[in-house]
């Protein structure tokens, strides 16, 4: 078999463009693929250096406070290296999640991924 199969990643995508690096997420994010997803995050930080790694939730439908972990662990890797981080295309749910965790106001939103491109001169 091939060796690079990754199954059922929770990271549908990541892409970098200038100092921002794209991450697309997928389907549920749990304490089943928190592993995955910590791995992925972190790789994408470390080769790509951005300033800014942006989290697209568009195609998540549920996450748990595991993934919610890793996201802040990811957050720490970034501010650590003036970087920061930016959900994008986050459903109400998930929003909601944050809001009780009080990580509302630890990480920025913008309603689309469209936006990061624009905001950056």
């Amino acid at each position: 078999g091939s060796e690079m199969c990754i199954r059922d990643s929770p990271i549908q995508a990541t892409q970098s463009q200038d100092s921002t690096t794209i991450a697309r997420l997928t389907g549920s994010l749990t304490v089943m693929n928190a592993p995955d997803l910590r791995v992925g995050l972190l790789e994408a930080i470390k080769a790509n250096k951005p300033k800014i790694l942006a989290i697209n939730l568009a195609d998540v439908d549920f996450i748990d406070s595991s993934a919610l972990g890793v996201f802040v662990e990811a957050r720490r890797q970034m501010t650590a290296d003036d970087g920061n981080v930016t959900f994008t295309n986050v459903n109400a749910d998930i929003r909601g999640l944050m809001r009780i965790m009080n990580l509302d106001s630890v990480f920025n939103f913008v309603d689309d991924e469209a936006e990061l491109t624009a905001a950056s001169e």
